[in-house]
């Protein structure tokens, strides 16, 4: 009888995986993602106005990347979008550990108040906006204005005068119990002997909290901030639904610009652009974050 010679696995030692099973799936997420925005890097290289079918598409080369890095409204709008995702981020980042602090503790109605807080993630993003513009913060017939009436106050128009500090309200409404959903997953994976330990050693409250519970969901917290960044900068129904990218351009960010380029302008050239330089602007970010992390993790 032939023997077959079979290798022992020694413990501890890696050993290489079969690269075969995972290109399928690299090739499905390629077409899916680089796909258009190959396409878009060619756009942005034409000079394309789709309601003058008559001027025809020409070659732009660099013009109008050009026509962006020069103009003073684009980097108003880039800083724009940067104050409103980045209060946004931090008041979704510092509420969400706080709420999900609370939610991880032994309170009477902890589901009912789960349920409660996670409600607002599964609204679509248009409905929200509506729902926040006609019925609350309408100054006529919303409960801004009926409340004033009753109080014998002057009412305020907060989608008027006050249009990002709105929008950067309805966006931690709207996606701060996604940092809550994570976060909490990441506190009730705390092994319960290290908080037993931790009591036992007579840690008090604020140091149960924040130097023993935060390091150890550190990289939720990571999880969190990268994708509620990106899940951010791509929100667009709930700004067209409220202010509309108004008064002027008060609250407009990259992405709602290139709505209006591309909708309003009639330019695919420009829009494609657009859109190529945000991506760029995104991935440039997420490294700044990532290596933040990286470095405030080695202090820890």
């Amino acid at each position: 009888m032939r023997t077959m010679n079979k290798k022992k696995r020694i413990p501890g030692k890696k050993y290489p995986i079969d690269r075969t099973f995972v290109v399928p799936a690299l090739v499905i997420v390629a077409v899916a993602t680089q796909a258009p925005f190959l396409l878009s890097i060619i756009f942005s290289l034409l000079r394309w106005n789709i309601v003058r079918p008559d001027q025809g598409i020409t070659f732009a080369g660099l013009q109008n990347f050009i026509y962006y890095l020069a103009d003073s409204e684009f980097y108003i709008i880039c800083l724009q979008t940067v104050g409103i995702i980045g209060a946004s981020l931090i008041i979704c980042m510092v509420l969400g550990y706080l709420i999900a602090l609370m939610l991880d503790s032994d309170i009477p109605g902890k589901t009912l108040s789960r349920t409660l807080i996670l409600s607002p993630f599964f609204i679509m993003t248009t409905t929200t906006g509506v729902l926040w513009k006609t019925t609350i913060l309408n100054t006529n017939y919303g409960w801004v204005g009926k409340l004033s009436d009753m109080l014998n106050i002057d009412v305020v128009d907060f989608v008027s005068f006050y249009p990002r500090q709105t929008l950067v309200f309805l966006f931690v409404w709207q996606w701060m119990p996604f940092f809550v959903l994570v976060l909490l997953g990441g506190l009730q994976g705390i092994p319960g002997e290290v908080l037993e330990r931790a009591n036992l050693d007579g840690c008090s409250w604020f140091e149960m909290v924040f130097k023993i519970k935060l390091p150890m969901i550190f990289n939720h917290m990571q999880v969190a901030l990268l994708l509620g960044f990106i899940f951010l900068m791509k929100e667009f129904g709930l700004i067209l639904t409220t202010t509309n990218g108004g008064p002027g351009q008060k609250s407009y960010t990259l992405t709602f610009y290139i709505y209006k380029a591309l909708f309003s302008g009639s330019n695919v050239g420009r829009a494609a652009t657009l859109s190529v330089l945000t991506v760029i602007g995104m991935l440039i970010i997420i490294n700044l974050i990532q290596k933040a992390i990286k470095i405030r993790r080695r202090k820890l």
